[in-house]
């Protein structure tokens, strides 16, 4: 009986063991002002300036402007959305949020 608790108490840390290096993506939903882009920047790399344009115009944005990369990595930029001006901010993994209106 003790053989058989032990190897399911390690079977269990195991999995879990298995479950934490395993990436998981969420998609938010349509109320949350960030926008996870379908595709992220290799941990440690930089986005280009190409890149962090790219994710603006992906995630609804057009005539972007302003765009500079900050000490940490993160962009930001201002950028139009349905007619409303808004300063907008890509974070290292390419993910954009609005920061507020321009």
């Amino acid at each position: 009986m003790r053989t058989l608790l032990a190897f399911a108490a390690i079977a269990a840390l195991a999995a879990c063991g298995q479950q934490s290096t395993t990436a998981t993506t969420e998609t938010p939903d349509a109320t949350t002002a960030s926008i996870e882009s379908s595709t992220s920047a290799p941990s440690g790399a930089a986005l280009s300036e190409d890149d962090a344009r790219s994710r603006v115009e992906t995630a609804g944005y057009t005539d972007i402007t302003g765009l500079t990369q900050n000490p940490d990595g993160s962009w930001n930029a201002t950028a139009t959305r349905d007619g409303a001006a808004l300063s907008v901010v890509i974070d290292g993994q390419g993910n954009v949020s609005v920061a507020g209106p321009a």
